[in-house]
């Protein structure tokens, strides 16, 4: 039996105004593990929607995934700066609304993005090794690697998966073609399926881990953002260089 009290205490919890949500434990826990957020993250936006423009931020993000069906951009601030990241999974525990005085600090944090501006991003990993040396994976799945995979194997460097798809292919052929075709095709699909984590082995073999998860529109918009959290990373890849200090007489183009 629920008494007068216990209901009252629900009925305060089914109706709590509107706040940011602080992560308050991540360790362990798919948000740090997938999307590398950490303990003290605030979100402070969903799907470009500020805060203050929602009943619940942690009831959002989850009606959005229940409902929508598609991942949710969420908006976090960290160390006085922000970024965002898509969840593809709700936040069950280890987060609590900020209220009153502790949110009012982010009454005027208003980071809106355009639905159309949403629909331009992805998530990257922004891997690193012990010497700050740097790259970047993007997390959304190609049609490549499942139309092509020994192609797709060859760009990541993957060899051992690469020796083993075509092993496997080239013995199912020899005993049967009809086979042969069977084993090509349910190898290809369990690359596409599999080659997010994939590439991670890969850039773990080369003794990368993952340093960050954001959303952005290509991998220099990507490699900025890290660079704002990670001054020190140093990437393989990059068409632009910072220049602290340099007075240009052109724009770089």
């Amino acid at each position: 039996m629920i008494t007068d009290t216990e209901s009252h205490a629900v009925g305060i919890t089914e109706h709590l105004p509107p706040g940011p949500l602080k992560l308050t434990r991540t360790k362990g826990t798919h948000l740090h593990r997938e999307y590398h957020l950490a303990t003290d993250d605030v979100i402070v936006a969903v799907n470009g929607r500020p805060w203050t423009q929602l009943s619940s931020v942690l009831d959002t993000i989850k009606n959005a995934l229940d409902f929508g069906g598609r991942p949710v951009l969420v908006t976090v601030y960290r160390d006085g700066k922000f970024f965002s990241v898509f969840l593809s999974n709700p936040i069950e525990n280890g987060s609590k609304v900020m209220l009153d005085e502790e949110a009012e600090p982010y009454r005027h944090i208003t980071p809106a993005i355009s639905i159309q501006d949403i629909r331009l991003l992805s998530n990257f990993a922004i891997v690193a090794d012990l010497e700050n040396s740097a790259d970047v994976i993007e997390m959304r799945k190609t049609f490549g690697a499942m139309a092509f995979p020994p192609l797709w194997l060859i760009s990541r460097r993957l060899w051992e998966p690469l020796i083993a798809f075509i092993s496997a292919t080239l013995t199912a052929f020899a005993v049967n073609a009809i086979f042969g075709i069977v084993v090509y095709l349910v190898m290809s699909f369990y690359i596409g399926r599999r080659q997010v984590q994939l590439s991670f082995t890969s850039m773990m073999r080369d003794g990368l881990y993952k340093k960050m998860v954001l959303a952005a529109r290509n991998e220099l918009e990507a490699q900025n953002a890290a660079h704002s959290f990670h001054e020190h990373l140093k990437f393989k890849f990059s068409n632009q260089q910072k220049a602290v200090g340099v007075k240009l007489d052109v724009e770089i183009v």
